[in-house]
């Protein structure tokens, strides 16, 4: 291909990559809006013109014109590696879409739109049979979309490759089959046989408003620069990022839970500062946020568990706590406060689970969305499901759909296949901690509040490749070896056996 040529594709590439993000900013914006500040009843038209907006992108995106200048772009032999990259995962995308009829991603961009705001109400009036329409036509519609790939795997493996590729259902049968054989006898051995240990103090009345001037001084701990990233409240934590420059956090206040605003604060701004500190170089390309969610949630859980419950992080914000909650924390030292902040119990709400008991939650869900994918489980049997598993494995009876089936919002936005990156990021997160305990001296780091030194370790391991790299690649690169989930059970054994025995 002569020079002319390829120096013209390469500028259709770099308008094309504009025009995408164009369209992806506009979007996010109206759905970060919708979900924080905007008045409830403009929700159905506005949910249409996301759909319409929605359309025009994928009609852009598969026009066939376009697709023969991105695969001509793509077969160059001397194209730059990030072009090359960013291609080859531009036109995966494009391939997993180009089989849907335009008309019908469309309608299930606005069904998907509409299921989200049903869910919000839904939960609110503790009413599922509000919701259970909507969930029915989201799961049939996402396996009719995924159906039409006419791969050689099942569409479940299809779904967890999605969000994190080179994932199967054999391999997460494998990563959940360890932590039944050594967590779940751990767990009941804690409740037969630990100490007593309670957290009662945390769940009085914390009033929001003070848990919003704790969450000030959180930011100001790990350095969020506000220019950079805002935060808003809504009924389910997330993070949205829009650029390496402009990231928006979420977060819920709940009177009478203290740690809930606080790990989810820590939690949501893991996921912000990987998207901030992507090398700038990936900007404009799907380099720069194509991330495995099994990567992007280590960062999360990394954070929110290994940073955030350090005692040495709150050697220096525990005080501050007290003097914004004298009366509630009255009387509770040091070592009490990060004893029951470590406590570990069953309960119903997994984004307040604890860590030991928060992969039980995950597991759940991953053989809740195995069957109602494969069909062997259907709509009408879904909520009682939901309520038997938590019985069995956390021995907990469900009072009421909101505490249940209606808890999370990911499959109001058909997010199947992505609960499982939840607990492989939880293991990758404890193997990364693992390899930065070697080269940090973690405990100084955050006792003298030089959060930077480990943003910095982050960036340069982990952050700055972006999508550019796979989650084996980013283990082995910064570990030195492939991923080994005991990393996760042994760190979990031993932190709660210090807790409770």
């Amino acid at each position: 291909m002569n020079l002319i040529k390829t120096e013209n594709l390469l500028s259709f590439y770099k308008s094309y990559e504009e025009k995408i993000s164009a369209y992806n900013i506009a979007i996010s914006t109206m759905y970060f809006d919708a979900t924080t500040v905007a008045p409830r009843n403009g929700g159905p038209f506005r949910n249409k013109m996301m759909a319409l907006l929605s359309g025009e992108l994928f009609a852009y995106q598969n026009d066939p014109e376009n697709i023969r200048k991105l695969e001509a772009l793509s077969q160059v032999d001397d194209l730059d590696p990030v072009y090359k990259e960013s291609l080859a995962q531009r036109l995966d995308e494009i391939h997993k879409l180009s089989c849907i009829p335009s008309d019908e991603y469309v309608a299930y961009c606005q069904l998907v739109n509409d299921s989200e705001d049903t869910w919000h109400r839904a939960k609110e009036e503790d009413n599922y049979p509000m919701f259970k329409p909507y969930l029915d036509k989201v799961i049939q519609g996402k396996k009719k979309q995924v159906g039409y790939r006419n791969k050689d795997i099942s569409i479940y493996d299809s779904l967890l490759d999605d969000f994190e590729p080179g994932m199967s259902s054999q391999k997460y049968d494998e990563f959940f089959q360890l932590i039944k054989e050594r967590l779940i006898p751990f767990i009941q051995k804690i409740q037969k046989e630990g100490r007593a240990v309670d957290d009662h103090e945390f769940k009085q009345f914390y009033s929001a408003k003070k848990q919003a001037e704790f969450a000030d001084i959180l930011k100001s701990f790990f350095k969020v620069n506000e220019n950079e990233c805002y935060m808003g409240e809504t009924e389910h934590p997330y993070t949205m990022k829009l650029s390496t420059l402009d990231a928006r956090i979420t977060t819920k206040y709940e009177e009478n839970d203290l740690m809930a605003s606080i790990f989810s604060v820590i939690h949501e701004y893991g996921h912000a500062l990987y998207g901030l500190q992507v090398d700038s170089k990936y900007d404009g390309t799907p380099l720069s946020d194509g991330m495995s969610m099994g990567i992007h949630e280590s960062q999360s859980r990394l954070l929110e568990n290994h940073i955030g419950k350090h005692p040495a992080l709150w050697s220096v914000l525990f005080p501050k706590l007290k003097e914004i909650f004298p009366n509630e924390l009255n009387g509770m030292d040091f070592d009490t406060f990060i004893l029951k902040m470590n406590v570990s119990y069953p309960s119903l709400i997994r984004i307040n689970a604890d860590e030991l008991t928060y992969p039980l939650h995950i597991l759940i869900r991953y053989e809740l969305e195995k069957e109602f994918i494969d069909g062997s489980l259907s709509i009408d049997q879904l909520e009682e499901a939901w309520n038997n598993k938590y019985k069995e494995y956390l021995g907990l009876d469900v009072p009421s759909p909101k505490y249940g089936i209606l808890q999370d919002t990911h499959w109001s936005g058909a997010s199947f296949g992505y609960f499982p990156t939840y607990a492989l990021g939880s293991a990758y997160a404890a193997q990364f901690y693992h390899q930065m305990e070697k080269e940090l001296d973690v405990d100084s780091i955050l006792r003298n509040g030089e959060f930077e030194k480990i943003a910095a370790w982050l960036r340069e391991n982990i952050h700055q490749y972006g999508s550019s790299l796979r989650s084996e690649a980013i283990l082995e690169k910064v570990t030195g070896e492939s991923f080994h989930p005991n990393y996760y059970i042994d760190y979990l054994i031993e932190k709660f056996s210090k807790v409770y025995f």
